[in-house]
């Protein structure tokens, strides 16, 4: 059985005769004819009799008109959302975050996202935090923000903006009144950082380790919100992204960020999807609000 054989069956009531039925399919009388024969034979039952000059469905001829309106109700809304689906204008989106502050950034324009597409799906995880580009290439998850990029066949990372890590202390910390810091300044200081490998920190791998410093103390904090709370209230120093103290996410006046010389702290954030799904509307919309988001602001600080 065919769809065109439901069409059929389902013009056939609506209109009555086979000169109407035919006119409204564009087909033929005779192809109509034939293909309703078809089904007959195929079905083993008698689907329509002429009565004088109209045609009425039979019982196993109602019958199938009864499903037909279901199935092309169903197979309908099925093209329509593939059609969606095609143009990147719904389906499921489950976003990865590789970083804590990551998250505070994100909030900065969730709720734009999720009133610019209302049939889009969005979960926004970190489950897969430490495997999350292997998640990608799984299908476990469809983009990823990070800050570290790889060379890796099938996965697209396209830059979102570029930041800088610099060193939070609270506004009444001795370091407060610098410019700048070196490393040197942490020797005695209260490290905070999130509780993940030293190998993934920052605060590590580019300030302490290369200069040989050794903190005072190192504590972890899981929380971002928290951890700002402890610098402010001196209980410790951190390593972040500018933009934490800087968007409206966490208050200014009790925090200071300082650059840390003669260290390249400068990085690039990406959204990471695979290459298939690269060009999708609601992949390309969120760069593109990202791109002018931080291009405003640019021009503001201009």
């Amino acid at each position: 059985m065919e769809l065109i054989h439901l069409k059929i069956l389902l013009a056939l009531q609506r209109r009555g005769s086979l000169i109407a039925a035919a006119d409204e399919l564009c087909l033929t009388q005779s192809a109509l004819s034939h293909q309703i024969k078809n089904l007959e034979k195929k079905l083993g039952v008698v689907l329509w009799r002429k009565h004088g000059r109209k045609l009425v469905l039979t019982q196993a001829g109602s019958y199938l008109c009864d499903i037909a309106e279901s199935v092309l109700t169903t197979v309908d809304a099925a093209e329509r959302h593939l059609r969606l689906l095609s143009e990147g204008k719904t389906g499921n989106l489950i976003i990865g975050v590789d970083c804590h502050a990551c998250y505070e950034w994100f909030n900065t324009f969730l709720f734009q996202y999720l009133q610019a597409w209302p049939c889009l799906e969005i979960e926004v995880t970190s489950k897969y935090r430490f495997n999350a580009l292997e998640a990608i290439s799984h299908y476990q998850l469809d983009a990823l923000m990070t800050a570290d990029p790889g060379d890796i066949a099938g996965i697209r990372f396209q830059p979102l903006f570029d930041f800088e890590l610099k060193l939070l202390v609270a506004k009444s910390h001795p370091l407060a009144v610098k410019e700048s810091v070196v490393p040197k300044h942490l020797s005695e200081e209260t490290v905070l950082t999130y509780p993940v490998d030293e190998q993934r920190l920052d605060m590590f791998q580019k300030v302490l380790v290369p200069n040989s410093i050794s903190p005072g103390m190192h504590k972890t904090v899981e929380e971002t919100a928290i951890m700002l709370q402890m610098v402010a209230a001196g209980r410790g120093v951190c390593l972040l992204p500018e933009w934490v103290v800087g968007e409206g996410m966490h208050s200014q006046e009790q925090l200071v960020a300082l650059p840390v010389t003669g260290i390249d702290l400068k990085k690039t954030m990406y959204l990471a999807t695979r290459e298939e799904d690269s060009e999708l509307e609601y992949i390309r919309w969120l760069v593109d609000f990202v791109h002018k988001k931080y291009l405003r602001k640019a021009r503001n600080t201009d």
